[in-house]
């Protein structure tokens, strides 16, 4: 987050996520935003499920006490990675197997063709044409119908990092390439990111395979161990300013990726068949930079808190409710539990806050420090969402239990959606605040996380499943406010 200068060269950092402050910027709404207590649609998303699956925070992981899959792979060297890799694409391939002819009009899931470990540390050989030393990867070659995955460097870190499932996730996700290849789902005037995103989606509906308890070898849980999932793709996605999303290797951002996965749990294969181009294009976070401008952070300040709090009035002021005042300390509130790093008071209509604990989520994402934060933008939207129950406040709503914490997440969705320059369904960009690639993917991170407030109700109590909560900022970012409240029920729920 950053003030800008129009024709200013333009930086980057890792993992980079930004609000820019452009002059001259003219307000445009274009729209009404009305929030209601209107019911929960029937079908539309529930706050105490997963895409029609309880909820519950059950293992995840290999299953104890299942025999090895006995299927060859070259080059192994018998270890616990290997071991999960194998177990990984025998389930993945027996799911394909059973699930194939059903989304695909009858046809047969041919199995792959080979299954290949290597040592990317290890002087080694070629692999569809490239050199695996050093390769640190997993990957479908359609040329060979192989999938190959690193043994040494890229599984192991993986697994650390968020467990065994990890491992399945990206494995999975490999043999979603060789389901477009046998389906035919992808051509060749198709970009790479949609290819990928397929294979997303693809993960996504084998992961409901899993949490239904239909693999073999391995279970998922519908709150953490899908949370897990979920941030492994958010983990390896595209890096914000490094990465050409129109390039040969893109992939997509932590939000097309999770967004493409979650298409893939609640609706099944047929709903990834159905991505292509223009259905990327519609929902993509990945767009260009509107100005060629410095890329910086914009730190947590009295002075950019702010212009944050202006960018929430002007979006909230269709709603009639009257805007909270902001305070830069916290504050005791009666009836109502004190929630870090910002709270929210119903009787005085105040937002609190502590500098210091923003400015610690504000810290930009750290792989070696577990102490950093997301970044600037998950900090501000710790603030939107405690100005969003003032809103919620003003409507009569309730601001206990999960569907506020769904409302407050999708209101804060909405919010980030009219700050991009050319936001997703053509509403006109509002007040002076911006988004560059990656602010998103920020606030991914944290609803995924443990201890965020952007899906939380009043008193601090996240909504469980990280599944839910991020379905409901896509809601808002996409659709715009009128979905918080049709979608998510009075109730406290």
């Amino acid at each position: 987050m950053a003030p800008v200068s129009a024709g200013a060269p333009r930086g980057t950092r890792v993992g980079g996520a930004v609000l820019a402050l452009l002059a001259c910027i003219s307000l445009v709404s274009g729209c009404s935003r009305v929030v209601s207590g209107t019911p929960t649609a029937e079908g539309g998303p529930a706050a105490d499920d997963v895409a029609g699956l309880p909820v519950n925070d059950g293992p995840t992981g290999p299953r104890a006490g299942v025999a090895d899959a006995d299927l060859a792979v070259e080059g192994t060297d018998r270890g616990e990675i290997d071991g999960l890799a194998r177990n990984a694409v025998s389930d993945v391939q027996d799911y394909w197997k059973a699930e194939f002819p059903d989304a695909f009009d009858g046809k047969e899931f041919d199995p792959v063709g080979k299954f290949v470990s290597y040592d990317s540390t290890a002087l080694g050989g070629a692999l569809c044409g490239q050199q695996t030393r050093g390769l640190s990867n997993a990957f479908y070659c359609g040329e060979e119908d192989l999938v190959a995955w690193d043994r040494a460097d890229l599984l192991p870190r993986l697994s650390n990092s968020f467990g065994p499932i990890a491992v399945v996730t990206v494995l999975a996700h490999e043999m979603g390439h060789a389901v477009q290849q046998r389906a035919g789902t992808v051509g060749e005037q198709d970009s790479t990111l949609v290819s990928e995103q397929q294979a997303d989606c693809f993960t996504g509906s084998f992961f409901r395979h899993v949490a239904e308890g239909g693999a073999q070898h391995f279970q998922v849980s519908t709150g953490d161990g899908l949370n897990q999932v979920m941030a492994v793709l958010s983990y390896i996605r595209d890096t914000p300013g490094e990465s050409d999303f129109t390039g040969a290797d893109a992939h997509g951002s932590a939000f097309d990726r999770v967004t493409a996965f979650q298409y893939g749990f609640s609706d099944g294969p047929k709903r990834c068949a159905e991505m292509d181009a223009e259905d990327v294009k519609q929902r993509t976070t990945q767009f260009r930079f509107w100005k060629q401008a410095q890329e910086t952070d914009l730190p947590v300040d009295e002075k950019n808190l702010a212009a944050v709090q202006e960018s929430l009035r002007l979006v909230f002021k269709d709603t009639g409710a009257l805007p909270p005042h902001l305070v830069t300390e916290p504050l005791a509130c009666a009836g109502v539990r004190s929630t870090s790093p910002v709270a929210y008071c119903p009787g005085t209509n105040t937002v609190s806050l502590s500098l210091d604990d923003l400015q610690r989520i504000a810290t930009p994402p750290a792989q070696d420090d577990a102490n950093s934060g997301y970044g600037d933008f998950a900090a501000y939207a710790q603030v939107a969402s405690r100005y969003a129950l003032s809103v919620q406040e003003a409507a009569g709503l309730p601001l206990t239990g999960q569907n506020a914490g769904l409302r407050t997440a999708c209101m804060v969705g909405a919010w980030s959606g009219l700050l991009v320059e050319d936001p997703i369904g053509r509403r006109n960009p509002v007040g002076e605040l911006r988004m560059a690639p990656g602010d998103i993917d920020e606030g991914v991170a944290a609803l995924l996380g443990d201890d965020s407030l952007i899906a939380a109700d009043v008193d601090g109590r996240q909504v469980p499943a990280g599944f839910a909560r991020v379905e409901a900022f896509r809601l808002g970012f996409q659709d715009g406010f009128s979905p918080c409240s049709t979608q998510y029920s009075a109730g406290p729920a």
